[in-house]
């Protein structure tokens, strides 16, 4: 008997384990969404103009305030400057002039340096409190498309905060299978938790929810019949095998939640790198070459602010089945966050192959999207490549390479597929 209860609460804890980092990556996931959508606001040659050369507060509303906070539902949104005074602020949809120190705090005085210290392309999210509640902060710099490298001056920043309220913790707890997700008023207890900490390490935040319980089940059903085991033996060892499938189960789809994009149901950034870490690995043991894309959407911004976010959400789901359908066998896609993919190429060591895949993504994308009401719609795609070896083998550094090719395609135009320099050379 004492087994069986071991056994129950062994099962009990393994699925309340995998609950802790499904919050966890939540918070991580919906951090790094922030980052890159402050990224595609910052870096915009209109932007320097209007935010850092002459400012105008109008035309920072119309374009950043009010866009983050009514499409994107960001709550907060400011431009500070390289003194740390905020130049402009909207919280709440409405302008804010009163210092920021009384508003941002617990870290992030921490991502603020953390950033002026990465420069000019450098970026950085975190957890901090924004008025007195746990929140998510992305801070980039506000630069032109084409960085001049000679450039060092400090830079005028742009800061996104989205707080961890009620309407996240809802959409994180029904995406992730977090029932009564919520932030607990005072230390952690017994019930299934996940304590954040801020990004300065002085606050911890501890998200708390209805926990996954498989253990009882089996409990439930065992201990009646242990009364009588000698008659009941095989229908007992029937229930126990079925309730350990189910947990298995249970873990095995929290598994996959936590590596998997939920709208498009492709690999998410986690299982990326992992196929990028294996791949770089297998390569150093002589292994195939391969190549890297970054793919960004050209025109998703205006799908989502004229069509509404569930126009967007059919875009993006239609352009993931597009893209696993152009996949090679041993090729893999993933969805970076937003309008952004990544693929890995085994095997394109050939900037001619690349650019034949890169081509073949643009024209299959392109193809109208139905939305709806016999409607339909266009979107199109830059391409950046990075190669391995030539390029390096560190995973972050070969993403960051596909990034800063995708960046120089969107410099050239729509419709490009643009090479890593190294690679180009």
């Amino acid at each position: 008997m004492g087994v069986l209860w071991l056994i129950a609460d062994y099962q009990t804890s393994v699925a309340q384990q995998q609950q802790a980092k499904l919050a966890e990556g939540a918070v991580t996931v919906r951090g790094e969404h922030i980052e890159k959508t402050a990224m595609d606001y910052g870096a915009w040659d209109e932007a320097v103009e209007r935010l850092v050369v002459s400012p105008d507060p109008d035309w920072a509303d119309e374009n950043i305030g009010r866009p983050t906070f009514e499409n994107l539902g960001f709550d907060m949104a400011f431009v500070v400057a390289p003194d740390d005074t905020a130049t402009y602020a909207m919280v709440h949809g409405d302008r804010f002039d009163g210092p920021l120190s009384g508003l941002l705090a617990g870290g992030y005085e921490t991502l603020l340096t953390e950033q002026r210290m990465k420069g000019a392309k450098g970026s950085t999210s975190g957890l901090i409190m924004a008025d007195g509640k746990p929140a998510i902060a992305a801070i980039v710099p506000i630069r032109p498309l084409k960085v001049d490298p000679a450039d060092v001056q400090p830079r005028h920043v742009l800061v996104l905060v989205d707080t961890l309220d009620d309407r996240m913790l809802a959409e994180f707890a029904r995406i992730y299978l977090l029932p009564g997700l919520r932030i607990a008023d005072g230390a952690a207890s017994a019930q299934a938790h996940a304590s954040l900490v801020t990004a300065d390490h002085r606050q911890v935040v501890t998200l708390m929810w209805q926990g996954a319980r498989p253990g009882d089940g089996l409990l439930a059903m065992a201990v009646p019949a242990w009364a009588v085991v000698a008659l009941a033996f095989g229908a007992l060892t029937f229930q126990f095998v079925r309730q350990t499938a189910s947990a298995a189960r249970a873990v095995a789809e929290s598994e996959w939640r936590a590596t998997h994009d939920a709208l498009t149901g492709l690999p998410n950034r986690v299982l990326l790198f992992e196929r990028m870490d294996f791949a770089s690995r297998a390569l150093c043991d002589g292994g195939a070459e391969f190549a890297v894309a970054y793919l960004d959407l050209d025109g998703f911004k205006t799908v989502n602010d004229t069509h509404g976010h569930a126009a967007g959400d059919l875009v993006l789901q239609e352009v993931a089945r597009r893209l696993e359908a152009s996949l090679g066998l041993d090729d893999f896609a993933a969805r970076l966050g937003g309008d952004e993919f990544a693929v890995i190429l085994p095997g394109r060591q050939h900037p001619q192959q690349a650019l034949e895949f890169g081509r073949a993504i643009i024209d299959a994308i392109e193809r109208p999207i139905p939305i709806g009401d016999a409607r339909s719609i266009g979107v199109s795609a830059i391409v950046g490549f990075t190669f391995a070896p030539r390029d390096g083998t560190d995973p972050l550094m070969l993403l960051r390479n596909a990034d800063q090719a995708l960046y120089a395609g969107k410099r050239s135009g729509r419709r490009q597929v643009q090479f890593h320099v190294a690679a180009a050379a």
